[in-house]
């Protein structure tokens, strides 16, 4: 009976060893907070997504959306620069997304940099916050003709405003798809989409464009634009169709420049100016 009771105690107190020490040890283990594993940016850099190594809040007490303060951003380098962000995010997921507004034209050697915005902006489920020196950057991406753009009144080429076009609204996709809508004096509409391809001409800030139209009939018209900044992003856009073949017509080339269709047959009848809105 003695053996079985000093048995007994000898477990109970073991047990208690083991109890006491794993209490000693969390109490010396600090709680180890969230990092920043990811950062992208999308095609368009309209959007950064932040991904964390776990779940994420604003609050210490487990609750909050990250908001714009829970983040420094920054741009540097390039002609880009930063002029606001929003971010979304729901409390307690591991990806938040930074919404950018930028001033001027990406040239692809702007870098953002994202980091929480003070010691105790980010918190994870063990109230942990994640520290200021936990950072990360992604460069943003030449966008080219990407973006949603705007031509009315005497910005619209003097051809089309002869076949009684007076505004037209494009919007080309990060997915290479377009929607492009012009309507004449009436109101009346003209909705046309397609696809395209664009590449920088190494001829100054022209790029080439290629436009597969599907709808509503298919062709393809390729030509030249170029995208400036001054205060207002603006596009001047020249484009021919090529197939089926115009005769006679040939498209503007970088070489050329503006004003180059048909060998320069057109001057500038055929140059468009667009607004990026």
């Amino acid at each position: 009976m003695k053996t079985k009771i000093f048995g007994l105690m000898a477990i109970l107190l073991g047990m208690s060893v083991l109890m006491t020490s794993c209490k000693k040890d969390d109490d010396e283990d600090p709680a180890i907070p969230a990092t920043i594993l990811d950062l992208t940016i999308s095609a368009d850099n309209a959007t950064a997504a932040v991904a964390f190594s776990e779940a994420v809040y604003k609050m210490a007490d487990k609750t909050g959306n990250l908001d714009a303060a829970s983040f420094s951003v920054t741009i540097s380098g390039g002609t880009a620069t930063l002029g606001n962000f929003t971010v979304t995010h729901t409390a307690g997921t591991s990806t938040a997304t930074l919404n950018l507004e930028l001033n001027g034209v990406a040239n692809g050697s702007e870098e953002l940099t994202v980091a929480p915005a003070s010691a105790t902006s980010i918190y994870n489920a063990a109230g942990a916050a994640t520290p200021t020196t936990e950072s990360a950057n992604v460069m943003l991406k030449e966008t080219g003709i990407i973006g949603q753009w705007i031509s009315a009144g005497a910005n619209v080429a003097p051809l089309l405003i002869s076949a009684g076009i007076d505004s037209i609204f494009a919007d080309f996709k990060a997915d290479n798809s377009y929607v492009v809508e012009s309507f004449t004096a009436d109101g009346s509409k003209t909705t046309l989409t397609g696809s395209f391809v664009q590449e920088k001409s190494g001829t100054g800030n022209i790029w080439t464009i290629v436009v597969n139209q599907s709808s509503p009939s298919s062709l393809i018209s390729e030509g030249i634009f170029e995208v400036t900044a001054n205060g207002t992003v603006t596009m001047k856009y020249e484009i021919a169709q090529t197939n089926p073949e115009i005769p006679g017509v040939t498209p503007a080339t970088p070489a050329g420049g503006f004003g180059s269709t048909s060998g320069g047959a057109f001057g500038m009848l055929n140059v468009q100016t667009y607004v990026k809105y």
